[in-house]
């Protein structure tokens, strides 16, 4: 195996297990209670079906939990470690630059996608525990599941990139998150499409018949292969600002 694969692993390896003893599991924790709570509730009004739960996960999951968590990890993973001068062990080790940053990257992946996937699961077996049909409901679970693991390539190459070219980089994600996804996304006219949520929901309407992400407008392939091309740039743009940033 080579010097750069071992080292990619090395990295992938540290940051995941970084993340994961860090003291944020405490508020996935939360967030997947929360969610539980509004799921099994909202199960047990009248009229409640799997295309209001359909409806109840794209806003609670795809619209908050996604983009919030991607948020919170992924612009922290570099810039704590950029802040507390740890990630000096990583930069002068004989690794290139582009493939520590492609191991951090990879690292965070897997990390989200793990803990959205069980809160995600948590949820629907909640709403499903409570609501009177069920037909779909696993399915439409399983759906959800896998495009948040879509959104987190997009959201965590984002956010990453953030964090390494900024000191500061919560406030523009939080802009990012609640004016340009929350409120310009919900704005009339094709500006909205120009937004990963929307871009998600295409996605969602070619695997699910259930809530208004079916109706959405739009190729579900066209809308998956520019999530993945835009996910290319961030990394590149990632991985280029990273081996050219001077660490003090």
């Amino acid at each position: 195996m080579s010097l750069n694969l071992i080292g990619l692993r090395t990295v992938a390896t540290f940051s995941a297990r970084k993340l994961l003893m860090n003291r944020r599991w405490a508020l996935v924790v939360m967030l997947g209670a929360l969610i539980a709570l509004v799921m099994g509730y909202a199960a047990t009004e009248d009229g409640a079906n799997m295309h209001f739960a359909s409806d109840l996960m794209a806003m609670l999951l795809l619209a908050f939990l996604l983009p919030v968590l991607s948020l919170i990890y992924g612009a922290s993973l570099i810039r704590n470690e950029m802040d507390d001068r740890s990630i000096v062990q990583v930069i002068t080790a004989p690794l290139d630059r582009r493939m520590s940053y492609l191991g951090y990257y990879l690292g965070l992946v897997m990390v989200l996608c793990v803990l959205i996937s069980l809160v995600t699961a948590v949820g629907g077996l909640a709403f499903l525990a409570f609501s009177p049909e069920r037909d779909g409901g696993v399915q439409l679970v399983l759906t959800f599941i896998a495009l948040q693991c879509l959104g987190v390539l997009v959201y965590s190459a984002l956010f990453l990139l953030l964090g390494t070219v900024l000191k500061q980089p919560i406030y523009l994600g939080l802009f990012y998150i609640f004016i340009w996804e929350g409120f310009v996304a919900s704005v009339p006219g094709s500006i909205g499409e120009f937004t990963v949520r929307y871009q998600l929901q295409s996605v969602a309407s070619e695997l699910t018949d259930l809530g208004f992400v079916s109706s959405m407008p739009g190729n579900g392939a066209l809308a998956a292969l520019a999530l993945l091309l835009v996910t290319a740039a961030l990394l590149g743009a990632g991985a280029f600002s990273l081996r050219k940033k001077e660490i003090s």
